[in-house]
Formats: structure tokens, C-alpha cells, sequence
């Protein structure tokens, strides 16, 4: 049987885990990675570093972009 804890305070976790392991036949698995909006804690922050990085010509416009896709479905959809 697997069950899952979801602790709010995560200085409480150490606690926890001490407890439970100290039931028969309890195993206590690595922690998952937090998530923040469904993406794990480290790629959410790696993602956001690397959005504070850009600069302006890095960037396209809104019209390239739409071009760029365009281009995309027509080679996509041309018959080989």
C-alpha cells in the first residue's frame, strides 16, 4: 500500500520521516522536487534566470513569430 504526506512546513519533514520509519515495514522514499506552477522548483527557477538574461536581440517580434510558424505548416502539409 502507498501512501502520500503532503507537509506544509517543511521544517516538520526530519520529524516526520523519523516517525514513520520507525513503523514496521514503513519505507520512506526521496523526496519529490517542489513544484511551483506544475514544473520542479529547479527548472521553474533555471527557466526564470534565464528570462531575466534576454535581451532585446534575442527576441522577435510577434509578426516574425507568426511568419516562422506559417512557413512550418506549409512545409508540413506539402505532400512529398
Amino acid at each position: 500500500m502507498n501512501l502520500t504526506i503532503e507537509i506544509e512546513n517543511k521544517e516538520d519533514y526530519d520529524f516526520i520521516k523519523q516517525l514513520l520509519e520507525r513503523l514496521k515495514g514503513v519505507k520512506v522514499l526521496p523526496q519529490p522536487y517542489e513544484m511551483i506552477e506544475g514544473v520542479p522548483a529547479h527548472i521553474f527557477e533555471a527557466i526564470d534566470k534565464y528570462g531575466e538574461n534576454l535581451k532585446d536581440e534575442d527576441l522577435i517580434s510577434h509578426d516574425d513569430f507568426m511568419k516562422i510558424i506559417d512557413d512550418a505548416r506549409c512545409r508540413l502539409n506539402t505532400p512529398k
